[in-house]
């Protein structure tokens, strides 16, 4: 099945991994005028809990979101860049682009996104 913004609206999930880290992936559409570009979103690797300076000291070590998209824009979150912004460059390849920078096993979402059927 192919990655397409109707695969991920509404999807979310949460994974806890032996060596106790984690990856939370929320991502949904909006029409809120505080995210101008139609999604809000969370892609987060990190620790459960934060060990600095290898992690941030939420225990974040990779992190890409928009919470404050209208006033900051598309934010990566990182140990080098605490807080640093990106172009937004659609949110199928922001997702590519994530799993291919932490060394985790990818999980895909349903045809349905994270809704029911």
């Amino acid at each position: 099945m192919a990655l397409t913004p109707t695969n991920l609206d509404g999807y979310s999930r949460t994974d806890v991994y032996e060596d106790d880290t984690l990856v939370r992936v929320s991502v949904r559409r909006t029409e809120d005028a505080a995210y101008p570009s139609s999604w809000r979103y969370t892609l987060h690797y990190g620790a459960l809990v934060p060990n600095p300076p290898k992690t941030l000291e939420d225990g974040t070590i990779r992190r890409y979101d928009n919470s404050h998209e209208d006033t900051k824009g598309h934010e990566l979150h990182t140990t080098d860049q605490p807080t640093g912004t990106i172009q937004f460059p659609g949110m199928v390849e922001l997702y590519e682009r994530f799993w291919s920078e932490i060394p985790k096993p990818r999980f895909e979402p349903s045809e349905n996104g994270g809704r029911s059927a």
